[in-house]
């Protein structure tokens, strides 16, 4: 065996390692590099790669790989469990390369498969959570920014991300860090790592090591940064700090006796102040109980708290085998409290559940009856609605029960051997992971609880309308443990489960197996096993549509899916070089899928290396998709015909003399648009899907004119077709509306409610309004109103439809100088240049306008690094670039063209409607300082320059959230050594 090939055996499966040996007098490097099964003398393959090291990590700032990938060009924004409550996928962060999705994107751990997060994102798409991957003993990151089906199989479209850790590791270090944001008192992320180890593998035969990460991170709730947003938000949602009731409503634990009120004859909604209220609001004739809700208001950042630990070993049975294995586990808990629930009569909830199918459930507060012991209605208020009282009033006697908490329990156990055999490598392992996240909420009314606390509900023969027991069990106006127990009745905590599993052995050999006159053919070839699972069995009483806006949502599948796959390197001439892959998945339910690719390197000098590679990827329907259960849940859609006639309403009283009015329309003003209708939505598997493909291509060139200059430069192209998507509510929505009219009558698949009564009440806002001579003038014409209820339930399915096409430029540039005597100076740059992002959703309707430039697609991401090593002071600066964008990016829309922003009058002037948002650049500082071998201390100084995001008003809560409103974060680190 030659003495590089003994070398080579000590590689873990997927690092990017060195293996090094003598063959004659010359030194030889084989490097096993992600996106390929074989090592090879010279780093630089086919396809792009990114290295993201340990360095370049600690310069970023970042202390999650969340953060890393953040301020990676190539990945766009993802969902983060920062800003996941209450979005179905709660407490989980997303890799996203090339924005063609989460599940696009493969995340490797050591070259392999990790399990997926039990809740999918959407209810559809499985990915895995970064944020359970052990930070501590990360090595580097290596990022493949090309398709990898025909090395990994299903998934690898946009790319590959392996997450590298430590071959191995003596001693013990230990970290710690803590952060902190003067412009938002409230933020701090603070973490506590360490590693371990002991064993060499050349004298001792065996090496062990370790990992554990601490992480936590302190809540960030409305109260905090209800202020903080861009200027604009606050034009265009006047009523924003307004409905809090900051100032003017009961505080916390300050009993609020809460509101009743009735519908005159002409709809008007007229209401009362209770007894004993300290903060009574008066508009015209009307009085309130308000109440402030910052207190209680769900977090912004919720708070939440990781523990990772991560165990390597490796043992030399001979030169010729080793065995090595890896356990690794993480528990992750976040949580943040809510505002308790609104008693409010009349308030309607539409949702399915699993056990009534397709048929909507409805759920609407009672009201009091005239004879209730809590009817504090005047006597002139008693007349108006035959004494019958509807009621607001918000529950204080367990503010702590309301909110959400997020737990998430994920392990992995591998174990191989790898070796040769003759001039063979070989390697092969049986891996089990798999992950239990639960969900735990607190917010929805449980029909059967709320009965017990305010039943028998019956009807009131005067009205028609429901109402609850004369003296039910719950009491009003009191604070105390007995309404609190039914509280916990009424409004339960109730938990979804799920789990998946993943079960995989892989096995491989790779060798040469010809001699060509420029150098040896070189292949590998393998076969590998995976059992995948997935279990969400749904909360029992949402199944059985007990839970309001909760359908009991479940998922049950498992397959087996079998694979083979060969890859060559063959040296055609001594500068031309040829890689060819082809992988066979065999999956259940649809024939074997084969990914071919195929990549060409040509050195046409010693100084520039031009590549190119074209390979064809695959999504398979995953187990949400296509496996056993349904969707039953909320959607928000936004309802065009709602939106319309509520801003029309708006808009007048906003024109009205009278001050009350004005601010009533301010109320009013986008509450149907910007944030949309919440209704019940239903969708159940396909097994008659089939995988999503694509046409994968990059073409680009390496250039190396001296030894510390690395420039290279690629094009990249993505065409996936027969996509896999739920049906867009709001599309299903609009074709509906298009085939059977705004009231929906007969449709099949889209539902609305009745004109309720508080719509006839806004209505009679614009009648009186409008009676005031004063008014004369606004009022002239037809009066605006509701045509339609709200939007109830849509229903949609998964089906194979679509197609995306995306393309553009990666540049990566890094130098190295020598100072002499004053260090080191290291400077980087890449650069991402979206070219086109375009969409044909029906596979008949023709290419949608390219989004590049517009909608939160920027045309260039961009980061530069400099490092300055001088003694042992280590000074870095990290600056983050991100591309101005328009809205617009579809002639036909006009809600941001510069007449539609000169007629609303809102935050944004007719010039900045039609520019857009400008550039964004951020700044990072870091300084390292290392006074002795084993010590090192770390300032770090995230957004330098205090940086705001500008307005946006697409984004939640005004911004891009891929900006942070935290202004600039100072962070402190240590690091030390123990002999």
């Amino acid at each position: 065996m030659k003495p590089n090939k003994l070398f080579a055996l000590l590689a873990a499966a997927g690092l990017a390692s060195l293996a090094h040996g003598a063959e004659g007098e010359n030194k030889l490097e084989r490097v096993e590099v992600t996106g390929s099964s074989i090592k090879r003398i010279n780093a630089e393959t086919a396809s792009p790669v990114q290295v993201i090291d340990a360095k370049q990590i600690e310069a970023m700032g970042a202390k999650t790989l969340q953060e890393i990938l953040s301020n990676l060009p190539a990945n766009m924004p993802a969902l983060e469990d920062s800003r996941s409550m209450f979005t179905g996928t709660d407490g989980a962060s997303q890799a996203n390369l090339r924005g063609l999705g989460a599940y696009a994107t493969l995340v490797l751990l050591n070259g392999r498969r990790l399990s997926p997060y039990g809740a999918p994102d959407g209810f559809q798409y499985l990915f895995v959570n970064i944020d359970a991957l052990p930070a501590a003993a990360i090595e580097r990151m290596e990022v493949l920014t090309d398709g990898a089906s025909a090395i990994y199989g299903s998934d690898a479209v946009a790319g590959v991300i392996n997450v590298i850790t430590k071959k191995s590791y003596q001693g013990l270090e230990m970290s710690v860090s803590t952060e902190k944001a003067p412009h938002v008192g409230a933020y701090g992320e603070h973490s506590a790592s360490a590693v371990f180890g002991f064993g060499d593998l050349a004298r001792d035969k065996f090496n062990i090591y370790g990992s554990v990460n601490l992480f936590k991170r302190d809540p960030v709730y409305p109260s905090d940064d209800y202020d903080k947003f861009p200027a604009g938000f606050y034009v265009d949602n006047p009523a924003y700090i307004k409905n809090f009731r900051i100032t003017e409503g009961s505080q916390p634990g300050q009993l609020n006796p809460g509101t009743q009120f009735v519908f005159d004859s002409k709809g008007a909604r007229r209401g009362m102040a209770l007894p004993g209220c300290t903060s009574i609001v008066t508009t015209g004739a009307n009085t309130s109980c308000a109440i402030n809700t910052l207190p209680y208001a769900l977090a912004h950042k919720p708070e939440s708290e990781r523990a990772t630990l991560y165990l390597s070993g490796r043992y030399e049975f001979s030169p010729a085998l080793e065995a090595f294995a890896d356990l690794s586990y993480t528990q992750i808990d976040m949580r943040s409290h809510n505002t308790p629930r609104a008693f409010n009569s009349g308030s309607t909830s539409n949702w399915y559940s699993r056990d009534t199918g397709t048929k909507l459930n409805s759920f609407s507060i009672p009201y009091l009856g005239p004879n209730n012991v809590y009817n504090k209605l005047s006597p002139e208020l008693k007349g108006v609605m035959g004494g019958v009282a509807g009621m607001t009033y918000t529950p204080l006697d367990e503010p702590g029960h309301f909110g959400q908490r997020n737990t998430d329990n994920n392990y992995r156990a591998l174990a191989g051997l790898r070796g040769s055999l003759g001039e063979w490598d070989f390697e092969t392992a049986l891996a089990l992971g798999g992950s239990h996240s639960v969900l735990y909420q607190t917010t929805n009314i449980s029909k059967t609880g709320f009965e017990k606390a305010f039943g028998p509900i019956t009807v009131d023969p005067g009205t028609g309308r429901r109402i609850i027991a004369d003296n039910p069990a719950y009491q009003f106006g009191v604070i105390s443990e007995k309404n609190a127990a039914l509280l916990r009745e009424a409004f339960p905590t109730f938990d979804i489960q799920s789990w998946t599993r993943l079960a995989s052995w892989d096995a491989k050999v790779e060798g040469s197996v010809y001699k060509l006159p420029a150098g040896d053919v070189r292949a590998a070839f393998g076969a590998s096993l995976m059992r995948e699972e997935i279990y969400t069995p749904g909360n029992a009483a949402a199944a059985a549509g007990d839970i309001t806006q909760q359908g009991g949502s479940w998922f049950k599948g498992e397959r087996n899916v079998a694979g083979v796959f060969a890859e060559a390197i063959a040296p055609l001439t001594k500068d031309l070089e040829l890689d060819a892959a082809l992988r066979l998945d065999k999956y259940p339910n649809f024939g074997a899928n084969l990914a071919p690719k195929l990549g060409l390197k040509f050195r046409a000098t010693p100084e520039l290396l031009l590549r190119g590679t074209y390979s064809e990827g695959y999504r398979a329907p995953n187990l949400a998709e296509s496996g056993n259960g349904g969707v039953f849940a909320q959607t928000v859609v936004k309802d065009d015909t709602r939106c319309a006639e509520t801003n029309a309403i708006a808009q007048l009283l906003r024109k009205s003399s009278v001050a009350a009015e004005v601010t009533r329309g301010n109320e009013l003003f986008n509450t149907q648009c910007a944030n949309g209708t919440v209704v019940g939505g239903v969708t159940a598997p396909n097994k008659d899907l089939k995988p999503e493909t694509a046409k994968i291509s990059t073409f680009g060139f390496v250039f190396q004119p001296t030894r510390d200059l690395d420039l290279s430069a690629d094009y990249w192209f993505v065409y996936r077709r027969n996509e896999i998507i739920r049906e867009d509510f709001h599309t299903t929505f609009l074709a509906a509306t298009a085939k059977y009219g705004p009231g929906l009558v007969g449709a099949p698949n889209a539902f609305r409610n009745t004109i309720s009564d508080a719509d006839r009440a806004v209505m009679a806002e614009v009648a009186a309004m409008c009676a005031n001579p004063a008014n004369a003038a606004a009022c002239a014409g037809k009066l605006p109103g509701y045509t339609v209820g709200n939007l109830a339930g849509v229903i949609t399915n998964y089906t194979n439809r679509g197609r995306t096409l995306t393309d553009g430029f990666d540049i990566d540039a890094q130098a190295r100088f020598s100072l002499q005597s004053w260090g080191k100076l290291k400077l980087g740059t890449r650069l991402t240049i979206a070219n086109r992002t375009t969409f044909n959703a029906e596979d008949a309707d023709g290419w949608a306008p390219n989004f590049v430039g517009y909608a939160g697609t920027p045309k260039l991401r961009a980061n530069f690094s400099a490092d300055w090593a001088y003694g042992d002071v280590v000074t870095s600066l990290f600056v983050n670039y991100t591309g101005g964008h328009k809205w617009d990016y579809d002639p036909r829309y006009i809600s941001y063209d510069a007449q539609s922003c000169e007629d609303n009058g809102g935050a944004l002037t007719a010039a900045q409607c039609a520019k857009g948002t400008p550039s964004y650049t951020t700044v990072n500082l870091n300084l390292a300082w290392t006074p002795t071998k084993d010590l090192k201390l770390g300032f770090n100084v995230k957004n330098l320059f205090n940086k705001q995001p500008y307005y946006d008003p697409n984004g939640w809560e005004g911004f891009d959230h891929r900006f942070n409103i935290f202004g600039r974060i100072f962070s402190i680190s240590a690091d030390y050594k123990f002999k």
